[in-house]
């Protein structure tokens, strides 16, 4: 390569820099409207986005009346800084024999052995506050029912929440006076116990049986003559074996 040559590949390098800049001072230029326009659209679609507060004034007044005549602010529907009503209500066995409960809504049945507790908690299906995203609320009916089990005794229908019982207010997890438990009792009977008081639900059907044939000694290898015993309150469910 010639002195010359050397000379223009010299000055090559500036204007090669030159280039590049004007380039990319042009490609911002042209970028910028496309730039402007998609701040402006997600600025619209934010300012389009109803804020709770002013959602809700549509619902100024209104109310929705449970069974029991509470009334809940209809505004709660679509406000999610408002909180679900939850209630808590101990399942609690004092009979000296095993249980168990398969409750609707339940994966599998639970058993209660002498002496177990189980803690449980329940959503108000009244309230018309959203749930929370982690709470997957499928009950639609504010009884919770289920089989129970004891000694190969079964019943149906065996109620173990309801939300319009006249103690269930006190139940609340905010608000209310706690100590709530259905309590299997070893008297047969189901009793709802709260701050207000105790109360019977209903007896348990419980089967005793005889090995004892007209009183001629206990060597029968089965049972003869199953009754159920004489019981104070109507039975808390439906007999199922």
């Amino acid at each position: 390569m010639d002195r010359v040559s050397q000379a223009a590949g010299g000055l090559n390098h500036p204007l090669r820099a030159a280039a590049a800049i004007i380039t990319a001072a042009v490609a911002v230029t042209m970028m910028a409207p496309l730039l402007a326009a998609a701040f402006q659209l997600q600025q619209d679609q934010l300012t389009l986005t109803p804020r709770p507060e002013a959602d809700n004034a549509v619902f100024k007044g209104c109310f929705k009346t449970d069974k029991n005549g509470r009334k809940w602010p209809c505004s709660r529907i679509n406000n999610p800084a408002a909180n679900l009503t939850m209630f808590d209500c101990d399942i609690v066995n004092r009979m000296r024999t095993e249980m168990y409960l398969d409750c609707a809504g339940d994966q599998r049945r639970y058993i209660y052995r002498p002496g177990d507790k189980r803690y449980e908690s329940y959503a108000s299906v009244f309230d018309p506050a959203p749930p929370p995203r982690y709470f997957n609320r499928d009950r639609t009916s504010p009884t919770v029912a289920c089989e129970w089990g004891c000694a190969g005794n079964v019943m149906t229908g065996v109620v173990v929440w309801n939300e319009q019982w006249p103690e269930a207010w006190s139940c609340r997890e905010v608000g209310g006076d706690g100590n709530c438990r259905i309590v299997f009792e070893d008297t047969k009977e189901v009793v709802l116990v709260t701050r207000a008081g105790t109360r019977v639900l209903g007896d348990l059907a419980i089967k005793e049986c005889s090995k004892n044939w007209w009183g001629y000694g206990g060597w029968l290898p089965f049972g003869l003559g199953c009754t159920y015993p004489k019981h104070d309150h109507e039975y808390y469910g439906k007999i199922k074996s």
